[in-house]
């Protein structure tokens, strides 16, 4: 095991770059750093410790501003870099390969699972479900380490938006001193999220030398989404249930692959009409059907809302590590939320399921989506934005990132009644190149 001496360092746990000194909001990206830099009131909230902790000492306190992740290859420690995990989605550069089920398993429940590495696999690491009644992890060190360290600090972090997190990305900080903890070798994490997470207990042997233990993992199994809103003065409930293995395609991205694939990619050939798509698409139709008459306008109207308002706006640069990103549409479901261009793919896809022709406009500072409908007769034809698309269809518009209705846009866009431009802010853009059919 190696010793690590620390420094007066800190690094952002949304952006990954390090800095120095005390900041509330980082240097480099502007997040909010203070609800970071305390390992009081809220960690224990999801973080219980299986025995009493310390909560007052100055030195957990001192502490809090540095994290330091080391991965075990063959014995040896490699010094997570937060800079290089900027670029991969807070993966270390020298792991650049997504996470696959090569790894330590241990099965949680019904086709749920840990897939585990680094210090898991040696099981200087242990970490096993616990279910008092509510699932829990147990983390804990080998008893082999037992009485060699003064204190433990354990750390727990995840690495993106997910809407079941109570704070995203999670990341918790405990502080565990012989004397005031009977127990320093362990902790318990409550409410984990289902994604990939990184662990560490850097491992004071005296107050100037500690090593390190660090491991990290996905937790992947069935995933429910629970889904509330109001639509025309009803409100509404659904759940929808992803498969294991569509979770776990969802956690096993190449981040770097599919960002290059996408400088050769239209946004428009990541709208999908797969058998999950599918799945959701015909629970929305029930929903409708039993609380709504039936029209393909109203329906795009309803799916619409539903898009608007179950999938918050979350940039990219914060959700996935990258400064653009076009998430498929189950990828979008599993985080529950996304960006513009990730709405309207939503929006599409589902739409798509429905046998219903889409496509997705790129705009100067948004992403819009377009669906072919016979509005003629409709009374929103009086209002509604509409583009041209091959043979001189005409699409309506849906602003998937906003609140308005379908065929309404915000007032810095205004397409021309022909379809084949816009003006943004008073600026003439034509459709030409822009609107991409699916």
């Amino acid at each position: 095991m190696a010793s690590n001496k620390r420094k007066g360092k800190g690094f952002c746990p949304f952006c990954g770059m390090e800095f120095s000194g005390d900041h509330e909001n980082c240097p480099f990206c502007g997040q909010d750093l203070r609800q970071y830099t305390d390992d009081l009131g809220p960690i224990m909230e999801s973080i219980q410790t299986a025995t009493n902790i310390d909560m007052k000492s100055p030195k957990a306190r001192l502490g809090m501003s540095i994290i330091i992740f080391i991965l075990v290859f063959a014995g040896a420690l490699v010094l997570f870099d937060f800079y290089e995990r900027s670029q991969d989605n807070v993966v270390p550069e020298d792991d650049d390969e997504p996470i696959h089920t090569d790894g330590l398993m241990v099965e949680v429940g019904p086709n749920s699972y840990l897939d585990l590495t680094g210090d898991f696999i040696t099981e200087d690491l242990i970490m096993n479900p616990v279910f008092d009644p509510d699932l829990k992890f147990s983390i804990h060190l080998n008893d082999s380490y037992q009485g060699r360290y003064t204190k433990i600090v354990w750390v727990v972090q995840t690495d993106s938006f997910n809407s079941t997190n109570t704070k995203d990305p999670f990341y918790q900080k405990v502080t565990k001193e012989r004397g005031s903890s009977s127990d320093i070798y362990g902790v318990t994490w409550d409410n984990a999220p289902m994604g990939r997470f990184w662990i560490s207990a850097e491992c004071f042997i005296n107050d100037t030398s500690s090593e390190v233990l660090a491991g990290k993992g996905i937790f992947y199994g069935p995933l429910t989404a629970k889904y509330n809103w109001t639509y025309k003065d009803v409100s509404l409930s659904m759940e929808y249930e992803m498969s294991s293995d569509i979770v776990k395609e969802c956690l096993s991205v190449d981040l770097k692959e599919r960002v290059a694939n996408q400088s050769k990619a239209l946004m428009s050939d990541y709208i999908s009409d797969s058998m999950a798509v599918k799945d959701l698409e015909k629970k929305l139709r029930s929903l409708f059907t039993m609380n709504f008459r039936y029209s393909d306008i109203d329906y795009t109207d309803f799916v619409l809302s539903f898009v608007q308002t179950c999938f918050p706006d979350i940039y990219d640069s914060y959700n996935y590590r990258v400064d653009d990103f076009w998430a498929l549409p189950t990828e979008i479901v599993f985080t529950g939320c996304g960006d513009d261009e990730d709405r309207a793919i939503l929006f599409c896809s589902i739409l798509k399921s429905a046998g219903m022709k889409t496509g997705v406009i790129v705009l100067p500072q948004t992403v819009m989506a377009a669906v072919l409908l016979d509005i003629d007769e409709s009374p929103i034809v009086q209002y509604a934005e509409r583009v041209k698309g091959l043979y001189g269809r005409m699409f309506t518009v849906a602003d998937t990132s906003s609140d308005l209705g379908l065929g309404l846009v915000r007032p810095s866009y205004d397409f021309s009644d022909d379809g084949m431009s816009v003006r943004y802010n008073g600026t003439r853009v034509l459709i030409l190149d822009r609107f991409e059919e699916a």
